[in-house]
């Protein structure tokens, strides 16, 4: 199941790199309602956490992170069990405040490739991810290896469906 979701995840990325080629530099950073993210800020956020998440599951490969044989929270089940996020969740603050803008397209592009590259690289090692080894996600808590790479296929796909939204809006 894990390379069958891992696939999914890079073909999610790849969606959002094919789609950078659908906006102008103007329509990328404009926002249709100041309660909506902008193309550029959706991008940001969400490749930014996905590469942060990446660079974190080295400590994993490595048998730096926590050590932890308990089970996954309820709330961390929900998700990765229906592939879903429940409606009016916010960014955590953690995440939030280390997100950078993508100002233009170019910024966008070469921080989606970085990713790309970031995620064959560590799937490199994905026959030796300790199911024990773990790292914390800010709300569903600790997740392994296996479980991250499930975690930031559902959020690609959350984030593709939103761009989708700002386009229809």
């Amino acid at each position: 199941m894990s390379s069958r979701n891992f696939n999914i995840l890079v073909q999610t990325i790849e969606e959002y790199r094919r789609r950078l080629t659908t906006y102008s530099e103007d329509t990328f950073v404009q926002k249709t309602n100041p309660d909506v993210w902008s193309p550029a800020e959706v991008y940001a956020h969400i490749i930014s956490a996905n590469r942060l998440t990446v660079r974190s599951m080295q400590k994993a490969v490595e048998g730096t992170a926590t050590e932890d044989n308990g089970s996954l929270p309820w709330r961390a089940r929900l998700i990765l069990l229906s592939g879903r996020f429940p409606k009016g969740r916010k960014v955590p603050e953690v995440v939030a405040k280390r997100t950078p803008q993508f100002l233009n397209i170019a910024d966008a592009r070469e921080a989606t490739e970085a990713l790309l590259a970031e995620l064959n690289d560590i799937w490199k090692s994905h026959a030796q991810w300790s199911p024990t080894q773990k790292l914390k996600h800010p709300v569903l808590g600790l997740l392994n290896n296996k479980q991250w790479i499930s975690f930031m296929k559902i959020h690609s796909k959350h984030h593709v469906k939103q761009l989708d939204r700002i386009k229809n809006f």
